[in-house]
């Protein structure tokens, strides 16, 4: 598997999802620009505070995303959101993993099946 796909979920409370919302906003510009980035998208439960994320990334793209996209947004965005979970999908080198760790991810390895590519809209 050439690729990694992350699925975060998480909590906001209802008096901070504007300013999350504000700050994912530019997250996403840059996520954008990131060739490596194959799906970068949000989804907000219909309580208002489930949010989950998911993102896949050729394997090349997932440390710099973390590292410079997200990093210099990592603070505020964990002061708004509580994450309670992680899966990581795909078999991310061990730099990587520790990255992901620190987020509490769990790995699941390739069993079976496949992906095609996708058109960004």
């Amino acid at each position: 598997m050439t690729y990694i796909t992350n699925v975060f979920h998480m909590t906001v409370e209802p008096e901070a999802l504007e300013e999350f919302k504000g700050l994912i906003a530019q997250i996403i510009a840059l996520s954008n620009k990131e060739p490596e980035t194959l799906i970068y998208e949000y989804s907000l439960g219909q309580d208002g505070r489930s949010v989950h994320i998911v993102e896949r990334y050729l394997m090349d793209g997932v440390l710099p995303h973390v590292e410079n996209t997200f990093g210099p947004f990592a603070e505020r965005f964990l002061k708004l959101a509580t994450i309670h979970a992680l899966y990581v999908y795909g078999e991310p080198p061990a730099e990587l993993r520790a990255k992901l760790q620190s987020f509490g991810a769990v790995f699941l390895a390739p069993l079976a099946g496949f992906a095609r590519a996708t058109v960004a809209a």
